[in-house]
């Protein structure tokens, strides 16, 4: 059985495929999951003040699968009659009884006073310009705006949904964090995979260097096994 014959520059040639897939599997899950699906947008809006500013950014992520009271969403405001996604708080989900009576100057919760420290002024009643008991459908959310002075949002859709409310089906994403742990994990993610694709191609390209010089080197290396020519 002969004797193996070694490759100039296979291992760090395994290895390059190795961190390249690697590195390709990495940025891909980061880039994905980290900016995609969890894009960063800009705040057009005042009705989100004092929470939200208008220029402000802030991530959204699109792969929330449940929404609860006190969650910023983002949803398709076509449900309202109007154009694009609008931003603004949910107030009360499906089987919540949400009110408002002049002269209290907090909404009521299911027979409870509404403490919400967000809205603009401590003004939770602001722009609410007559009563109303709504009974969230199920699936449905009331939402509201921060600045309630200032926000077009459930109290002035009863004429276009159930109550001015807006089905679950239309959230399209919720306000996550910037500094939330799935956020930065998924975006170093990429990085990461970016500096490992970086490290695969320095590991193909001396590999291709190692056998470029063997073939070099090799018709020296054996020259006195060709005879003579003439002879």
């Amino acid at each position: 059985m002969g004797k193996q014959v070694r490759v100039p520059g296979r291992g760090l040639g395994v290895a390059s495929v190795v961190l390249l897939v690697l590195g390709a599997v990495l940025t891909c899950v980061g880039a994905l999951g980290g900016y995609f699906f969890m894009p960063t947008k800009v705040v057009y809006s005042d009705n989100m003040k004092p929470t939200h500013l208008r220029g402000d950014s802030r991530v959204f992520n699109l792969l929330v699968t449940k929404v609860d009271r006190g969650d910023v969403v983002l949803f398709d405001a076509s449900v309202w009659g109007e154009r694009g996604m609008f931003v603004e708080r949910v107030v009360a989900v499906g089987g919540d009884r949400i009110e408002y009576w002049p002269g209290v100057r907090t909404l009521i919760l299911n027979g409870k006073p509404l403490d919400e420290p967000y809205v603009l002024g401590a003004d939770a009643v602001a722009g609410s310009f007559a009563a109303f008991s709504v009974v969230v459908p199920e699936g449905r959310l009331f939402l509201l705006g921060d600045n309630r002075g200032n926000s077009a949002d459930s109290r002035y859709r009863f004429a276009e949904t159930e109550g001015g409310t807006v089905p679950l089906s239309a959230v399209k994403g919720a306000v996550i964090e910037k500094g939330h742990p799935l956020v930065v994990g998924l975006r170093s993610t990429m990085f990461v995979g970016i500096a490992v694709l970086s490290l695969g191609a320095v590991s193909g390209i001396a590999s291709l260097r190692r056998r470029r010089a063997a073939a070099a080197a090799a018709p020296v290396a054996y020259a006195w096994q060709v005879p003579p020519q003439g002879h």
